[in-house]
């Protein structure tokens, strides 16, 4: 059961899997694989040299960068896994890998953007490309593979090991719950891909960061005796607790354990320390700095501020 706002919604299952499962998918389609992503409902028989065809549900890209396809199964949980679900993904695989079916895939999701004037002039906008370059380039790289699944069941759990190793399959499971008052209104429940890329693309920019921001950046072109007090301050507070961090910024070198609680901004002639404490117990730790005392700040303890010159 799910309870929204004193609401109940109890699981439903889908019956018809082309009539009631798939529309679902696609309504939910830009929160299942992000903001910028299109979703094609064409069903193309894909077929290899070999004589193996296959019909995915539905082909997917995304027009945020690292730019990707999707081929797109959506299943229903009651269909057997192994003699249906792993063969069909597998049959994916073998077809997608041969040159004529690239370029069939290409001409029909060309033919798609071709008929609706707003869907190409949004591809162009976000690729900065010509819709049919982009789409031959996307297309010649090698697709992932979403499998939409109304349950996980213990047999699927099983074979994802299997399935994941076929182009990176992805599973997503994807509940929905009538509504106990009104049966025709529907909540849907599923992990969204989009939000795995971007936490990871954050990660990536904040790695960036780490390394581009480091004590030697700010201590360029400081003098000597104030790199001497900020070595002493550094080694003062690892000596008091070696779990503190020291976080280089862009503006200062914080440190940090759980939170920051003091920030270092380095000048060639002095250097700034803020620290998280009151006025009070501030101005009581030492007599011979200068002190700033912020008002606004009093409530949350941000009021100290500390400078020391050359």
């Amino acid at each position: 059961m799910l309870l929204i706002d004193g609401v109940k919604y109890i699981l439903w299952t889908p019956k018809d899997e082309k009539k009631e499962f798939h529309p679902m998918v696609r309504n939910c389609s830009k929160e299942i694989f992000g903001e910028d992503s299109v979703y094609f409902d064409v069903r193309h028989k894909l077929s290899s040299k070999s004589g193996i065809a296959a019909v995915p549900d539905a082909y997917v890209i995304t027009l945020s960068k690292p730019y990707e396809w999707y081929i797109v199964e959506n299943e229903l949980a009651s269909h057997p896994v192994y003699s249906h679900i792993v063969p069909q993904i597998s049959k994916f695989v073998d077809s997608i890998e041969e040159l004529e079916t690239q370029r069939d895939i290409r001409d029909i999701l060309d033919k798609e953007v071709n008929e609706d004037v707003v869907l190409k002039a949004f591809i162009e906008k976000k690729t900065g490309q010509d819709s049919y370059r982009f789409l031959t380039e996307l297309v010649s790289k090698p697709p992932k593979i979403a499998l939409i699944i109304d349950k996980k069941t213990p047999e699927v759990e099983k074979a994802s090991k299997s399935l994941n190793k076929l182009a990176g399959t992805r599973i997503i499971e994807f509940q929905t719950f009538s509504r106990e008052d009104a049966p025709n209104v529907h909540a849907h429940l599923f992990e969204p891909l989009h939000v795995t890329e971007k936490v990871s693309e954050e990660c990536e920019r904040e790695e960036a960061i780490r390394k581009k921001y480091t004590e030697s950046y700010h201590l360029k072109n400081v003098a000597k005796d104030i790199i001497s007090v900020y070595e002493k301050i550094k080694n003062a507070m690892l000596k008091l607790d070696s779990s503190i961090k020291i976080n280089p910024q862009k503006y200062y070198i914080s440190l940090r354990k759980n939170k920051n609680f003091a920030y270092i901004t380095l000048r060639k002639k002095y250097v700034n320390i803020v620290v998280m404490l009151s006025y009070k117990d501030g101005s009581n730790l030492s007599r011979n700095m200068s002190f700033r005392h912020y008002p606004k700040a009093s409530k949350t303890g941000m009021v100290l501020h500390a400078s020391k010159s050359h």
